[in-house]
């Protein structure tokens, strides 16, 4: 019993750092992002995240099909939260960041 116990927790140890490993983004790791503000930062980082999820990818992407554009797009998501310092950079960040994931226009 005390087995199982041990087997379990190893695997649940693994099952985690798996699921961390997997959470960390190239894009954290965007050289052209160091140089960039904050605020752009935290708009390429949040938005390449959440629309590199597929689900939502494919979502974006439909949308853009019938005349949605990455900018419009972070202009939506822009006011989902707590304004940034500098909204426009957020926003420069946002775009880019859907460009990259070859979401365009």
């Amino acid at each position: 019993m005390m087995r199982g116990v041990f087997y379990r927790a190893i695997l649940a140890t693994a099952a985690i750092s798996v699921a961390t490993l997997g959470v960390a983004s190239p894009a954290h790791a965007d050289p052209q992002t160091a140089s960039h503000s904050p605020s752009y930062r935290d708009g390429y980082t949040s938005e390449h995240d959440f629309y590199s999820i597929p689900k939502n990818h494919e979502f974006l992407a439909n949308e853009m099909r019938n005349g949605y554009t990455a900018a419009l797009a972070c202009q939506v998501e822009i006011r989902g939260g707590s304004p940034p310092a500098s909204p426009p950079d957020w926003i420069s960040g946002c775009v880019d960041a859907l460009h990259d994931l070859g979401l365009k226009p």
